[in-house]
């Protein structure tokens, strides 16, 4: 840490010290400047071998030989039988990880009662993997990113960008400013504008209160180092936050702020957990000047401690639907055996068959007036598609019913709803026969919801030195009405549910030796009514290859334990973090710290996976990411 200390001169001597100066920048006379860094490089090694499925090179259909069995909508008799081989490279990597990383950070003192801070991010992607590449394929997919992979533009499918608005990024680059804000302290006032993470609740792992800011999870997606509790994903916004200290018990807070969604990783990076067979369409634009704003109550009530939260904002998670492709490429196969004799291309055949009706365009241009691009990077068989249906929570039967029913170009395609497992089959594999590859459009959109939160927090006291004294206990409970939920079907009706999120946490430090520092242990329990912990509907669980998402509707709920234990001499720290979903998920996190001096610092982690434990595929939220198992390294310099 460094500091600069400026004394300008003020009142009549100014003049004669600054002869261009006038007597305003006595306001400034005790400018206070102190600026640190660090550099740091992350890294992440994988101990599997295992790849990111969500991607074209970690497909598990890659170079694996698939039968599918075609068949006129809408029976489910197969008349076209054949096999099907994708035509992917599988990766091998090494490496989820690697990473350059700087930070610089500034903090003004101007006067007693004006502050400011300013810290400036600079990240930089090595991308050294078996990165995608599309001529691999012969792919000419439409969209931003869906050519090589690119690691921080985020798409907005023509023309790349960013939505962050103080963000400056290119494929492997960004720089951006987590904070950059000024204060003003008077008495019991204090106000906050500018850049800047509004960070509440307290559960870790857990975001139930914690609801101004959306996450950025395009660096290490929540896979980071878990004592920091998402300080590096909370996405920073513009907004203006003011406190008041009504008496010395109670505080009210209050803050308006610019909306900033959460930004998900890019198809075929590291930790893309969004199908790269699916083009996504944001609609972050059409919103991009809504505003959020909430309060907080927070104070004590005789031996508890209480807060009482009310948030009107948009989600910053969205929801996805299926979205026209306006991607004009026809279908290239033929028809054969579906009507006897007939064997010709499938325009021509369209032609014949609708002439009577005044002919019909085309097949591309019929496509693009329905959500699917024709493309060797799309899905491929019935198999497959069921499969990533069952991966992102999805119902693989309604899903295509609803592209048929809200698009009705699709049924000059012949194209017709489906009422079971074995019906959709048949239709999903003749139309992946005849287009060699159909890739899915979505469109991304928010919503505004309210959010009202009650927190409420005790501490024990018992025996000294007992397990329980002075352990902390803090309950919150979310509640938001009309919450929109992605549909399963993917169909612009969203669903529209209640919801309640409560989290129990329950942590205190304990000495349970006299030569160790005191050890922070922390327990947590939470519920969900209505989703998963990545927002997901429970409609949608359960599905794989072999059927159609049953759901589940008892609610989610997760386990967290966590500890950290500091070694006598304070170089050395060991953490531990396990979340468990009782579905059947478990992801455990073992790390040591060590930092030999005030500017060296490294720090190692174990993230183990494994999802899939219960008696119910596609059920529990680390089957979605169980790919990753690695060792985390993070080597760091601070000035």
């Amino acid at each position: 840490m460094y500091k600069i200390t400026m004394r300008l001169c003020a009142g009549v001597v100014l003049s004669a010290c600054l002869p261009f100066a006038t007597p305003a920048l006595a306001w400034f006379e005790d400018f206070d400047l102190a600026f640190s860094g660090v550099l740091r490089a992350d890294a992440a090694f994988k101990t599997t071998d295992d790849e990111n499925i969500y991607n074209q090179y970690g497909n598990p259909f890659n170079g694996v030989e698939v039968e599918r069995c075609g068949g006129v909508p809408p029976t489910a008799a197969c008349t076209t039988p054949d096999t099907v081989v994708r035509d992917g490279k599988r990766a091998d990597n090494d490496f989820n990880l690697m990473q350059l990383r700087s930070e610089l950070s500034f903090d003004f003192n101007f006067t007693s009662n004006i502050k400011g801070a300013v810290r400036v991010r600079g990240i930089y992607e090595l991308g050294k993997y078996d990165n995608f590449d599309p001529a691999d394929v012969g792919s000419e997919a439409v969209g931003y990113l869906y050519g090589e992979p690119n690691f921080f533009e985020y798409d907005d499918f023509d023309t790349g960008g960013s939505q962050n608005r103080l963000e400056w990024a290119g494929r492997h680059y960004m720089v951006d400013l987590p904070s950059a804000y000024l204060d003003y302290q008077n008495g019991p006032l204090l106000v906050r504008a500018g850049n800047q993470q509004i960070a509440w609740g307290q559960a870790l792992f857990f975001r139930v209160l914690d609801v101004p800011n959306g996450l950025d999870l395009r660096r290490h997606l929540i896979l980071d180092y878990a004592p920091e509790e998402y300080a590096d994903e909370r996405v920073a916004s513009p907004a203006i936050r003011a406190s008041y200290q009504i008496t010395d018990d109670w505080d009210i807070e209050s803050f308006a702020q610019m909306f900033q969604p959460t930004i998900y990783p890019n198809p075929n990076t590291p930790y893309n957990v969004i199908a790269s067979q699916f083009t996504i369409h944001d609609t972050y634009d059409q919103v991009d000047d809504e505003i959020n704003y909430g309060v907080r109550l927070r104070g004590r009530l005789g031996d508890f401690g209480l807060q009482f939260v009310f948030a009107d904002r948009m989600n910053p998670d969205g929801t996805f639907r299926w979205t026209a492709s306006n991607v004009n490429r026809g279908l290239p196969g033929e028809l054969p055996n579906i009507i006897p004799g007939v064997t010709e291309p499938i325009d021509d055949l369209l032609q014949t068959l609708l002439g009577l009706v005044g002919g019909v365009p085309a097949s591309g241009a019929i496509l693009a007036q329905t959500p699917f691009e024709v493309d060797p990077t799309g899905v491929l068989s019935a198999t497959e598609w069921f499969t990533f249906a069952g991966a992102a929570r999805l119902n693989g039967v309604t899903g295509l019913n609803a592209a048929i029913d809200e698009y009705p170009a699709s049924r000059l395609l012949l194209a017709a709803p489906v009422d079971s497992y074995e019906a959709a089959s048949r239709e999903l594999d003749l139309f992946f026969q005849l287009s060699g590859g159909l890739r899915g459009h979505l469109a991304r959109e928010y919503h505004r919801e309210q959010n009202y939160g009650l927190g409420a927090s005790y501490v024990v006291f018992a025996e000294p030195g007992s397990l329980f004294d002075q352990l902390i206990i803090n309950l919150e409970v979310l509640y938001t009405p009309d919450r929109k939920f992605t549909n399963p079907s993917l169909s612009r009706n969203y669903l529209e549910k209640d919801e309640w999120i409560g989290a129990l946490v329950m942590e205190k430090y304990h000495r349970f030796s006299q030569a160790f520092p005191a050890t922070y242990l922390v327990f947590q329990w939470m519920h969900r009514t209505e989703s998963d912990l990545y927002g997901r509907h429970l409609s949608g669980m359960g599905g794989d290859a072999s059927r159609e998402a049953p759901g589940q509707s008892d609610g989610s709920n997760y386990l967290v334990f966590a500890f950290q234990q500091p070694f006598p001499n304070l170089v050395w720290r060991a953490d531990f973090a396990a979340l468990y979903d009782v579905k059947g998920g478990l992801l455990t996190q073992a790390g040591l710290r060590w930092k030999p001096s005030g500017a060296i610092a490294v720090e190692g982690f174990y993230t183990f996976l494994k999802g899939d434990m219960g008696s119910t595929d596609n059920q529990d939220i680390i089957s979605t990411i169980d790919w990753a198992d690695e060792i985390g390294l993070r080597i760091g310099y601070q000035f």
